[in-house]
């Protein structure tokens, strides 16, 4: 006994799939998510800003005390802006290249305030020493430590700004450095301002 087709097979002779779609209705095709506010950026972004350092009320009041005695504040941040340039991070002005070859002539004390700072910023990753630099830095450091004790200062301007963080040793002789006479502060001073001065702080090490 053969079966007869219904209405709903007869025009092929085979019954329509109702899985996918039970109840025969067309499917839609998906529509566009809907458009973000604020020209297509998402509501939850927010820019990012740069980060800059600031100095405290009592260092910026050193620093000025020190640009008056003699200009000591700005010569001493010279090297600083030489070795943070050579790092790609600002550029120097005309009255800072200026000095900064002066003190050169001086017997090589822009350069040899620079080596230091220099090796600071390598131990941050953000720049590479040349191979003179590396020699005078060891030169500096057989001659009663004063690379080592010279680069401290510099490393605490980085810590304060949060680049990289100063070791529990370099802790220790800044503190031994401020106890005298506050010597270690009043280095760390014209390094911080150097920083303060960068365009965009660079990233944490």
């Amino acid at each position: 006994m053969s079966e007869t087709p219904g209405p709903e097979n007869a025009s092929n002779g085979t019954a329509p799939s109702t899985d996918a779609n039970p109840y025969g209705v067309p499917a839609q095709p998906p529509g566009p998510p809907p458009p973000y506010a604020g020209y297509g950026v998402p509501p939850q972004y927010t820019p990012p800003t740069s980060r800059r350092l600031q100095l405290t009320g009592a260092e910026t009041f050193w620093y000025v005390l020190q640009c008056i005695y003699f200009g000591m504040g700005y010569l001493a941040k010279v090297p600083t802006k030489k070795a943070l340039k050579e790092a790609g991070l600002t550029e120097m002005t005309g009255a800072e290249n200026f000095w900064y070859a002066v003190l050169c002539v001086l017997f090589g004390a822009g350069y040899f305030a620079k080596v230091p700072v220099k090796k600071a910023l390598n131990e941050a990753s953000l720049v590479t020493r040349t191979g003179a630099e590396k020699f005078w830095y060891a030169l500096l450091c057989v001659y009663f430590g004063v690379g080592y004790f010279t680069k401290i200062p510099t490393r605490k301007a980085l810590s304060d700004a949060g680049v990289l963080r100063i070791t529990d040793m370099g802790q220790f002789w800044y503190i031994l450095e401020c106890l005298y006479f506050g010597a270690g502060y009043f280095a760390k001073i014209p390094h911080k301002k150097a920083v303060s001065e960068l365009p965009t702080l660079p990233t944490a090490r």
